[in-house]
């Protein structure tokens, strides 16, 4: 064909009628096939157009008619990333890069699929290069700045975000800089970068959300709504937009609400899974009453039985959007103080059904690697900083034998705390994950050919829990940071306390239950600052005072009545409780005690004070403050009672059916303090009352708990446990066990 058809087909690609051109190119091509030129034009044009399989056809035309040209290289780059094909990107742009000396573009591609597979500091070295031959590229900079958070560098990626500004001024750097001052709490400085990003471009989706989280951490809920508000006007048909507004809504305790957003995405976008579950299964933090309890209950078992009969109906283009629709958890479900088994078998049921037509690469049984010198454990979580999470399960990586067993981090939080830098420096491969998406995160494990995988806790965070329910290694273990089973197939083996756990525990978990010896971990002894002074915290000096430190959301109202008959048994007694950080939290508890309160003759607001958050070494020292702790039923005290038992403070448990109601009580075990484990409700007021108000007891009890502490934290024989389970269940899963 002529140089006149030829140009008719560019002429429609300009224009962007790409199957207009593609056609053109390709009657060109049959007459001269030879053309690597325009084999690589059509590539692109399929590229653009979204046809990935026949792009990545004709640039291997263009590689055979005219070779490995830089262009067509960077080409194949481009669609190897868009397949998640991120190896075999990254060649290609390398390969660009090394053909054309001196070429920026296919530097920073190959950095971008780097920072995809978890190698952000191979991705900041080429960015670096690219920079040395682009010096006014503001994307290359910050890109840069993206990297260095990555490696948590953060003082040198603000600078990179500014120097990005300095040669031009992007929305994208300012609100990089906003997550920057978002993640260090200083709220007024995001703030003023996130506006300046919404200035420069006022239909940035992703800054307004950004402003939404800001305000909503300042508790400002109207900014908050206008916020979500504004992202929803700027994309209303965006299921991601409209879902991002549920899950504002359900934070601020507003589920009915909530449901009924993630009822309308659904309704418009029948293919979305996200709304689908959270217009079927999403639960309140607080409940109105027992019965209340069992509506919600029954509400989410009749979700799950329809959405289960509707699994083959999610499909999703790539392993992304598979991983980005999935990311749920029944984190609520657990603190209705019921036997979870069941539900939460069915939902993981569901979930293998929807990943296995949806990413079935990552479903299918692994073999075990080849015997190597050290057996290759990896950890995954989103809470490897200082909480409940990183301060129980850090000793599991810390403590590990580094003769027998090569550690691997997948850690996707972007804080970096004081336990982060610990887990940094004992792991012999820290991979930082922030930010990325779940699918780069299970290549990344899966690259890594691992012969064990453990999650700390699973249950706490939506993306986790569906990594979690991949086959990404040939073993897989749950702990008990968040102390219920997974119900997800994948998972094999529910690593425990075996001084919490009942008789016949075995019968609550899907999984292999493990017990580990005490608590499981190396827990080190909390360090209590001294005695604090009750003014300092505003507590009244001449009350009793009894701690009630767990999450409003973990008191059920079956502990109502339990409380209000403490508080009417010692007229001087005062709950002190922690307040919750959205307000309609607070609203909901306070009216649902007040009424308890009430019906045994009492002032709920009288006789209760609810504290604000604060500091962990701040929370430590109001235990000094208190007389007795009193621990919930059904979910008691972990991290709080030990913090309890660091400063000397008794506490008062009546065991629960389940693991995550007697964790207290194996504690007081542990130490042989069993006279402060209740038999019954009558057993715990009475004891609750007479150590609160009989000092010499107290004090007596406070020694005691004291002396115990040699029993209770710092034990090595959890983590030796850990490492003859792993090395058990690896010999077992390669058939020698």
């Amino acid at each position: 064909m002529s140089a006149d058809a030829l140009q008719l087909a560019q002429e429609s690609h300009r224009r962007g009628a790409f199957g207009e051109a593609i056609a053109r190119y390709a009657a060109f091509l049959e007459g001269n096939p030879a053309r690597g030129d325009v084999w690589h034009m059509r590539a692109l044009a399929e590229h653009q157009s979204g046809a990935l399989e026949a792009s990545l056809a004709s640039v291997q035309h263009a590689i055979e008619a005219s070779g490995e040209q830089p262009a067509t290289m960077l080409l194949r780059g481009m669609v190897l990333q868009d397949r998640g094909d991120f190896e075999g990107a990254q060649q290609s742009f390398a390969r660009a890069a090394e053909l054309r000396p001196g070429w920026a573009p296919p530097l920073a591609n190959r950095a971008q699929v780097l920072m995809d597979l978890g190698r952000a500091s191979e991705a900041l070295e080429a960015l670096r290069l690219a920079a040395s031959f682009d010096t006014a590229n503001p994307r290359v900079w910050n890109n840069m700045g993206l990297a260095l958070m990555a490696l948590d560098r953060t003082d040198e990626a603000l600078k990179a975000f500014l120097h990005s500004l300095g040669i031009a001024p992007l929305s994208i750097a300012h609100y990089n800089i906003a997550r920057i001052y978002h993640y260090r709490d200083d709220t007024s400085r995001a703030l003023e970068h996130a506006r300046e990003a919404l200035r420069l471009d006022p239909r940035s989706v992703d800054a307004h959300l950004l402003m939404g989280d800001l305000h909503h951490k300042r508790r400002d809920e109207e900014s908050t709504r206008k916020s979500y508000a504004a992202a929803a006007r700027i994309a209303p048909d965006n299921p991601r937009v409209r879902n991002a507004l549920a899950e504002y809504l359900a934070a601020s305790s507003r589920v009915d609400e909530a449901r009924d957003e993630y009822r309308r995405v659904a309704q418009a976008s029948p293919g979305d899974l996200r709304a689908a579950l959270g217009s079927r299964l999403l639960l309140p933090a607080v409940y109105r009453s027992i019965e209340d309890v069992d509506r919600w209950r029954e509400a989410y078992a009749r979700g799950l039985e329809e959405i289960r009969g509707e699994a083959a109906r999610f499909r999703f283009p790539t392993p992304r959007e598979t991983m980005l629709q999935a990311r749920w958890t029944n984190f609520f479900l657990a603190y209705q103080g019921r036997d979870d088994l069941a539900l939460q078998r069915g939902f993981g049921s569901f979930m293998h059904d929807v990943l296995s037509r949806n990413v079935p690469q990552w479903m299918r049984p692994r073999t075990p690697p080849a015997a190597r010198e050290r057996m290759r454990i990896g950890f995954a979580s989103h809470f490897f900083f200082n909480c409940t999470a990183g301060r129980y399960f850090s000793s599991w990586i810390t403590s590990l034998d580094r003769g027998r067993f090569e550690t691997f981090v997948y850690y996707t939080n972007e804080r970096v705390a004081e336990d982060t830098r610990a887990i940094m420096a004992a792991c012999d491969t820290f991979r930082h994950l922030a930010g990325r998406t779940f699918d780069v995160v299970a290549r990344s494990i899966e690259a890594d050919q691992l012969d064990a995988l453990v999650f700390p806790e699973l249950g706490m965070h939506g993306e986790t829990f569906s990594l979690a329910s991949l086959r990404l290694a040939p073993v897989q273990a749950a702990g008990w940071g968040h102390p219920t089973t997974t119900g997800l197939p994948n998972v094999d083996y529910f690593l425990s306390s075996g001084a919490m756990e009942p008789a016949g525990a075995a019968r609550f978990y899907s999984e292999e239950l493990v017990p580990l010896p005490g608590l499981g971990t190396h827990y080190a002894v909390p360090q209590v600052r001294g005695a604090a002074q009750r003014s300092e915290f505003g507590l009244p000096d001449d009350a009793t005072l009894y701690l009630v430190p767990q999450s409003l959301f973990k008191i059920l109202p079956d502990n109502d009545a339990l409380l209000a008959r403490v508080m009417a048994a010692d007229p001087r007694g005062r709950l002190v409780f922690f307040a919750a950080q959205h307000p309609a939290i607070n609203t909901a508890f306070r009216a649902r005690l007040a009424e308890s309160f009430a019906r045994h003759g009492l002032s709920f607001a009288d006789r209760a004070i609810l504290l604000p958050y604060m500091q962990h070494a701040e929370y430590l020292r109001v235990n000094t403050c208190c007389d007795v702790m009193l621990d919930t039923l059904h979910w008691s005290g972990g991290n709080t009672s030990l913090d309890a038992f660091a400063a000397g403070l008794p506490v008062v448990t009546l065991p629960g059916a389940f693991m995550r109601g007697r964790q207290s009580a194996g504690m007081l075990r542990m130490m042989g303090i069993e006279e402060l484990i209740a038999g019954d409700e009558d057993a715990y007021v009475a004891a609750a009352v007479a150590i609160a108000n009989e000092r010499e007891r107290r004090e007596e009890l406070s020694r005691r708990i004291v002396a115990s502490h040699p029993v209770l934290f710092e034990r090595d024989e959890p983590i030796r446990a850990l490492e003859s389970f792993l090395e058990n269940a690896i010999a077992k899963s390669r058939g020698a066990g």
